[in-house]
């Protein structure tokens, strides 16, 4: 390709509105796409087009942060002590059995999913709730607030509804009755380690009365939850 002809390439590929920046074209490249600029320059704008600028990049990096990053689940397990370990992990038994009694998740929901339920990490736990969202709205709002519950970056009780559960958040407490109370009550009460459960008489440790009766009387103060009940 003579000096003259070259000139007239980049002239060309100057009126096809892409910028040149000096040695940054090669000769060869020009010769190679001279015929698709004078026929419009579609070859050379389709080579551009197939990169992906630093602006796309940033609105991809963005969009990805906005979807996958808000915890999805609550910080409750405490991995750096194995004692509290051990008591968190029996509470969440015991919690696991009252929703899965009340009908508050789909009998199909695994230990393992609604373990990871209390991880924190940003995840979906493939546990479908199925009572009304205003119980699990308030319910989550309750639990975000207990000193038990790891405070996370951008969580609230409306983003783990919809990102979580994929329903609408709901926090008209005029749409709970006494048993959504109690059970909201219960469920905060139990996964406190530092609340004592109700023994029975002459039981051990482990022997306790967890029945929807028995937490009744204890979280309306009639009953003494000591081992001498």
């Amino acid at each position: 390709m003579t000096q003259e002809e070259l000139q007239k390439a980049l002239e060309a590929i100057s009126k096809s509105g892409i910028t040149v920046n000096g040695d940054l074209v090669l000769s060869k490249q020009v010769e190679n796409e001279i015929g698709n600029v004078e026929a419009g320059g579609i070859g050379i704008q389709n080579n551009y087009a197939n990169k992906t600028s630093k602006a796309t990049k940033q609105k991809e990096k963005k969009s990805e942060k906005k979807t996958n990053g808000k915890p999805k689940t609550l910080q409750y397990y405490t991995h750096g002590n194995k004692g509290v370990l051990k008591k968190q992990g029996e509470r969440l038994k015991l919690v696991f059995e009252k929703w899965n009694r009340w009908g508050w998740i789909d009998s199909e929901t695994t230990t393992d999913d609604f373990d990871a339920f209390f991880e924190g990490e940003p995840r979906h736990c493939n546990m479908t709730w199925k009572a009304n969202s205003t119980v699990l709205s308030i319910l989550i709002r309750e639990l975000l607030e207990q000193p038990y519950i790891a405070e996370q970056k951008r969580q609230s009780a409306s983003s783990m509804v919809r990102e979580q559960f994929g329903l609408t958040p709901n926090f008209d407490a005029k749409r709970l009755d006494d048993d959504d109370k109690f059970r909201i009550d219960v469920t905060v009460y139990l996964l406190n380690i530092n609340n004592p459960l109700p023994l029975r008489k002459g039981g051990n440790d482990d022997d306790y009365v967890t029945t929807d009766a028995a937490l009744q009387a204890v979280l309306s103060g009639q009953l003494r939850i000591t081992k001498g009940i």
